[in-house]
Formats: structure tokens, C-alpha cells, sequence
């Protein structure tokens, strides 16, 4: 087992050196998501920064963490290397214990950006519940870096992008988001639940300003948890598909 986490350990640093300058990486990971923040940043006049800047928050973390997940994993099929595994002594839950690394990091890294501009904007942030907060962050990057995994390993490369991006955007406008709950028609609020983003930013949202749009801060822990356990499921049994397990 070990030497499991120290092979996972080295296929992370290797992805860390070669994809995570690339340019989708950057535009879609970091430009995209902090254009979004400074935007809704920007327009605290419309909306108060208490719903903005939880919002700025799950969108960082979900646009980063999938970018670098898909682009490390696009390239390999690409290349051709990612057949290389099936002749090295690597198994499949290494593999994608890598790439959940990548999005982790980056997952951090969007969130720590968003931070930093909301920070100056408002002139302070305040973390009720610091730990909560932590929570949504950790496990929301894992839960969005698993579903990417999920897409780019089932799909070929060009369709896995339409595909990622379709759940994005779908996320990004019915997933709790951009689209204030008293906006959303009282038919398709039920929809909305079906989303993992709904209750990462019920967690942030809960984390700094000890409040929430949909789900208490509990039952979104408990649901955030059965999506990470059911993905790495889906995923690995998909992954089997290609690499020797």
C-alpha cells in the first residue's frame, strides 16, 4: 500500500511539471473562474457580498479543479503515454489518486485567488466556521476532480470537453450559483439538489457567514461524502476498462 501512495506520489509531481502551465489549464482553471469572481465582485451593488462571495468561492474551485484533471488525462490519450501505464507496475486507483491530487491543488490554488481579490474587495473576509469552510473546499475539489476523471476516461478527448463543459455551465446556471433561489422556477428546485455545487456553496456559504440557500450545513456534508464514495466507485470500475487493475 505504500508503495502504492508513493507511485500515485510521483505520477502527481510529473503531472505538476508538464500540465499545469498548459494554456486550457490556465484559461479555463484560472482566468475563467477569476473573471467570474471579479464580476460578481464588482457587482456587490446588485447582490450582497454574503451571496456573491460563496459563489465566487464554488465556482473557483469547480472550474480549477476540473481543468487540470481533464487537460493531464486529454493529453495522455492524446499522446498515446497513457497506454504506457499498461506496462508499468501501476494500478488504476493510483492513477486516479494522482489526478485527484492535481485537482486538490488546484482546487486550493483557485480558492486561495478567489480569496485573495474578495479579500481586498471587501476589505476582510470572516470564516465563522473555518473547519466547514475547509471541508467544502477539500471535498468539493475531490468531488468535481472525480467526475472530470469520470468523463475524460469514459470519452474520447474532443467529446469529453463538450461533455465537461455542458456539466459546467449546467452547474454553473441550475446548480445553485449564478441564479438566486427566489429566481429559480418552484418546478425545477428540485432539479437543483440533483448538483454536487448546490452543496459545496451551501458549506462555504455556511463556513463564513453561518448561513444556507438550501440544505443545512449536516445534510450537505452527508450528501458531499455519498457522491465522493459513489464517483470513486463509477470512476474505478471505468478506469478498470483501460488500465490492468
Amino acid at each position: 500500500m505504500r508503495d502504492g501512495f508513493v507511485r500515485a506520489w510521483y505520477i502527481f509531481y510529473y503531472d505538476l511539471k508538464k500540465y499545469y502551465l498548459k494554456a486550457p489549464v490556465l484559461s479555463w482553471g484560472i482566468l475563467f473562474p477569476l473573471t467570474i469572481v471579479l464580476v460578481l465582485g464588482t457587482g456587490f451593488g446588485a447582490y450582497t457580498y454574503s451571496r456573491m462571495i460563496p459563489v465566487g468561492f464554488t465556482i473557483a474551485v469547480l472550474f480549477a479543479s476540473t481543468s487540470i484533471v481533464h487537460v493531464a488525462v486529454a493529453f495522455e490519450k492524446m499522446s498515446g503515454s497513457i497506454n504506457q501505464l499498461l506496462f508499468l507496475p501501476v494500478k488504476s486507483w493510483e492513477v486516479a489518486l494522482a489526478k485527484i491530487l492535481g485537482g486538490l491543488l488546484y482546487g486550493f490554488i483557485g480558492a486561495g485567488l478567489a480569496g485573495g481579490i474578495y479579500y481586498y474587495l471587501s476589505h476582510g473576509l470572516g470564516f465563522i466556521h473555518p473547519l466547514i469552510y475547509l471541508y467544502s473546499l477539500t471535498i468539493g475539489s475531490i468531488v468535481f476532480s472525480l467526475i472530470t476523471l469520470l468523463i475524460v476516461f469514459w470519452l474520447d478527448p474532443v467529446p469529453a470537453v463538450a461533455v465537461l463543459n455542458i456539466v459546467r455551465f449546467t452547474m454553473l446556471f441550475l446548480g445553485g450559483l449564478l441564479i438566486p433561489k427566489p429566481m429559480i422556477p418552484p418546478i425545477i428546485r428540485p432539479l437543483v439538489l440533483f448538483f454536487p455545487s448546490v452543496y459545496v456553496n451551501d458549506l462555504f456559504n455556511y463556513g463564513l457567514y453561518n448561513r444556507y440557500d438550501y440544505v443545512d450545513p449536516y445534510t450537505s456534508m452527508i450528501i458531499l461524502l455519498i457522491y465522493l464514495f459513489t464517483l470513486v466507485f463509477v470512476a474505478y470500475r471505468i478506469m478498470l476498462r483501460i488500465l490492468k487493475p
